[in-house]
């Protein structure tokens, strides 16, 4: 898979603040924040994709952070709901979530090439929620997550079977 990292609008400036606000959250639970775990967040902020464990590590292995580290900052990062986990089949995949202005969504996952992508449909979103809503109505429910994910065929892959 590759991995390219977004820039963030603001530069330096804005990806060290969040830098800082996380710390602030993991500090408030008794969470070092290292050097290996500060690159590993610079890794989530910087990019708008799915990231699983392993793509995490190719990203920062040259700097000599190994695996496990990888697997115990994510989960670090996950269990302080910095992060998200979705998981597809057997994968786990992770994104932002504290600073991502996108609170639900909807996942689409490419059963040829593998590739993971929001849709980001307002309409949709709205119809998700009053789903939500009648769920909680119907059932006496509260819900507090909802992860949905489509399978199928990207249009990028739908298009080379076609010609």
């Amino acid at each position: 898979m590759n991995i390219s990292l977004s820039p963030i609008n603001n530069g330096c400036d804005e990806m060290n603040s969040k830098v800082s606000m996380i710390e602030d959250i993991l500090r408030g639970k008794n969470f070092k924040l290292t050097s290996s775990r500060k690159e590993i967040i610079r890794i989530f902020l910087g990019s708008d994709k799915h990231l699983k464990p392993e793509d995490v590590y190719e990203l920062v292995k040259a700097k000599g952070i190994s695996l496990p580290t990888v697997y115990r900052t994510i989960d670090i990062l996950k269990r302080n709901q910095i992060i998200e986990e979705i998981s597809i089949g057997k994968h786990r995949y992770y994104e932002l979530k504290i600073f991502s202005g996108k609170k639900l969504h909807i996942h689409f996952k490419c059963d040829v090439c593998g590739e993971i992508f929001d849709i980001d449909d307002q309409k949709l979103v709205m119809d998700l929620i009053d789903i939500t809503s009648n769920v909680e109505s119907e059932y006496k429910v509260e819900v507090e997550d909802l992860l949905m994910v489509l399978h199928g065929v990207c249009e990028k892959c739908k298009n080379k079977t076609i010609i």
